[in-house]
Formats: C-alpha cells, sequence, structure tokens
C-alpha cells in the first residue's frame, strides 16, 4: 500500500511540476499530536500538560533525512462525550537535502512555532469510548530549510511553499479503553495535515502520556524505523502542584 500511496504521489507532482522535485515545509512531515483522555484519578484536577516528542522520517527523496524535536503546551477537557484541547509548541531539527546540486544539499537547520485546536465526539460501551474528532490549526517555519526552499523556487530549481502560515486540518476516528481508574489506552487514526496519514497509541497512565506513531517501510529488514517513526510524552502539570 505504501508503494501504490508513492507512485500515486509522484505521478502528481510529475503531472503538475514536471521534472522539478517539491519540497513541503518539514512540520508536514511529522506525525499528527494525539488527542488525550483523562483518567478517574486526574479527572478533578489540573488539565494542563506539558509535552515533548522526537520525529526521525525519510526525507521526500532517496538519501535526504528529517530529525524533530517538538516541545509543546496542552490544555485539555474531558465530558463524557466529547474531548477538546488546544495546543502551542515549537519545534527545531534538520533536513538533509541531497541530490538536487552541490549549491544547494547538506544539512539544513530550521525552527518553527504552530498551534492547534482537537475537538472529539464519542460514545461510551462500558469501559469503551468509540468517536470521531477534528483537528485544525498552523504554523510558521524559519531557518536554513526555509531559506533552500524559497531560493530554490525562485532559481526555478525546486517547486516549494513559501508561505510563512501553513494550515493544519485532520479528520481522525478515535478508541479508547479504560483498564483501570489510572490507565486509559488510546489509538487514532489521522488523516490530512501533518503527516497525511498518522496512526498512534496512547498510553495514559495516571497522567503521564506516551504515545507512539509509526508508518512502516516497504522493506522492514533493512529500516526498522520505517518512512516515519515519532515517540511523544507529556505529563499533567498538577502532578508538580500546577494548575491554572
Amino acid at each position: 500500500m505504501n508503494s501504490s500511496i508513492r507512485i500515486l504521489l509522484l505521478s502528481l507532482l510529475f503531472l503538475f511540476n514536471g521534472c522539478l522535485r517539491t519540497y513541503y515545509p518539514t512540520i508536514y512531515h511529522t506525525s499528527s499530536s494525539p488527542i488525550i483522555f483523562y483518567t478517574k484519578t486526574n479527572l478533578e484536577q489540573g488539565s494542563n500538560y506539558l509535552g515533548m516528542d522526537l520525529t526521525a522520517a525519510k526525507g521526500s527523496y532517496d538519501d535526504e533525512e528529517i530529525y524533530l524535536i517538538k516541545c509543546s503546551y496542552l490544555n485539555v477537557k474531558t465530558e463524557d462525550h466529547i474531548n477538546v484541547s488546544w495546543e502551542i509548541f515549537g519545534n527545531s531539527g534538520v533536513y538533509r537535502v541531497s541530490g538536487v546540486g552541490k549549491e544547494y544539499d547538506g544539512t539544513k537547520t530550521l525552527f518553527g512555532l504552530g498551534g492547534n485546536i482537537k475537538f472529539n465526539l464519542n460514545f461510551k460501551i462500558d469501559n469503551l469510548k468509540i468517536g470521531l474528532g477534528l483537528s485544525f490549526g498552523g504554523a510558521s517555519e524559519f531557518g536554513e530549510y526555509y531559506s533552500f526552499r524559497k531560493s530554490g523556487e525562485r532559481n526555478g530549481v525546486i517547486d516549494s511553499n513559501e508561505d510563512l502560515i501553513l494550515p493544519m486540518f485532520s479528520l481522525f476516528p478515535v478508541f479508547a479503553y479504560e483498564f483501570s481508574e489510572s490507565t486509559v489506552l488510546s489509538s487514532q487514526m489521522n488523516i490530512g495535515l501533518p503527516g497525511i496519514i498518522s496512526p498512534s497509541v496512547v498510553l495514559n497512565n495516571d497522567g503521564y502520556v506516551y504515545w507512539l506513531s509509526w508508518i512502516p517501510d516497504n522493506d522492514l529488514k533493512e529500516n526498522y524505523f520505517g518512512q516515519r517513526i515519532v515517540f511523544g510524552f507529556l505529563m499533567d502539570l498538577s502532578k508538580f502542584g500546577i494548575t491554572f
């Protein structure tokens, strides 16, 4: 399935952009952060989280790599049939460009800022919640990689989006199961931007949240990390007596 999707995307790029390579902002190469379900032990406590996630991904073309670190603040509200959260974040990392030309190839640093809002409606069957969510937001990217995309586009070497405001929008089905009063395991599949397809598994253990998103490669024997892998961790600030 991955190879079919890649062939389709490359065919569309060739149709609309000719022979030029197309480079996208790095935020589009990562996975959308998941929505959080409270546990009963922290339901009445603070709804503020600090988080960090790490992304390792293939670039748009052969021999290209992306590494990103993102730090975020989330405000979360959970009710019986609705989850609402908003997030602000900053990220930094590198994109290793290869095959464009000696003047353009090399490791490009970058940093960015952004935010998003998530809504999820769900219904409950015993300890299982099933729902559908919507996420939308925006981000900006700066640094050497943005300068590369900007100069390459203007010099006719590559195609790229030079906009400073980058829209993000996705839909996601979500499943959450409450194993105990302090442990909730959930999964969701974001479809949209960032990531195009972003499956994730999330464990909330008494206010400490661990999540993983992974897109496999065509040959797992050669590349266990796949096309993209993201590890994330968040912690409820009320654990440290911080509520606001």
